[in-house]
């Protein structure tokens, strides 16, 4: 029989309970600055679920006794703002790339997060969590995806176009 091994599991779920927390923040922010634009109300709804994600799986580490690293926490948080700062060329504006950058970064973490579920789903009867809810989570991650792909077309397709259309990405702020 298999057994699961506490010690790499509570760092494991420490560093994504992290990363959920800058990923949270990151949707959100992303979600108030394209509201007006046409990524903003698939951006709002996948910010609403990252938000209710990060609250699950938060209860589910505590509950499982796992203590998240405030250091981890701290330090994703500093390198979230960080990212913020990057220079883009222009020194009062948005850059037509945020949005691509964005939309790539985005998809990338929720591609880590589904990993997550992956594994929790793997070890649910041994950590008595809902194997059922943990399927609907990866179908989540799966329909994240989809959209962030499909919102990375639209911001691809807007910033980089030399006719200067109204309505890209980086006029809605």
């Amino acid at each position: 029989m298999r057994e699961l091994d506490r010690t790499l599991l509570d760092s494991y779920l420490g560093d994504h309970l992290a990363g959920a927390t800058g990923g949270s923040a990151r949707f959100g922010r992303m979600a108030d600055a394209y509201a007006d634009t046409p990524l903003g109300p698939a951006l709002a709804r996948i910010a609403r679920e990252v938000t209710d994600e990060r609250e699950w799986l938060r209860d589910t580490a505590y509950r499982l006794g796992v203590r998240p690293s405030v250091v981890k926490r701290l330090g994703l948080a500093v390198v979230e703002r960080a990212g913020r700062l990057k220079p883009n060329g222009r020194l009062a504006d948005q850059s037509p790339l945020t949005a691509v950058l964005e939309m790539d970064l985005m998809r990338g973490a929720v591609i880590a997060k589904r990993g997550l579920w992956e594994t929790l789903h793997i070890w649910a009867d041994d950590l008595g969590l809902d194997a059922g809810h943990l399927q609907r989570l990866l179908d989540q991650a799966d329909e994240q995806i989809a959209t962030l792909t499909r919102l990375g077309q639209v911001a691809r397709e807007q910033a980089f176009a030399a006719d200067g259309e109204p309505g890209r990405p980086e006029e809605a702020r």
